[in-house]
């Protein structure tokens, strides 16, 4: 994966180091709201409103660990 390391801000190298990193799993509800520290039915409301990236599989919602850190990374900003 060859990156023109000059062509980055320091936020974006930032990212990604940190998803080399950081395995990119499929994380249940109880992880993510873990992760986040947030509560499970607020993150139901987040992810059901687009603001929180997961997927919703039958009655559970799915979140990518990778997509859940950038999501963070974006409110650090």
């Amino acid at each position: 994966m060859p990156t023109n390391l000059a062509l980055l801000s320091l936020d974006d190298l930032k990212v990604l180091l940190a998803e080399n990193e950081i395995k990119n799993e499929v994380w249940d509800s109880n992880q993510a709201s873990e992760y986040l520290t947030i509560s499970k039915p607020t993150l139901f409301k987040q992810a059901a409103a687009g603001v929180i990236p997961g997927v919703r599989i039958g009655d559970d919602w799915k979140f990518s660990s990778i997509a859940l850190y950038r999501f963070v990374s974006r409110l650090e900003e």
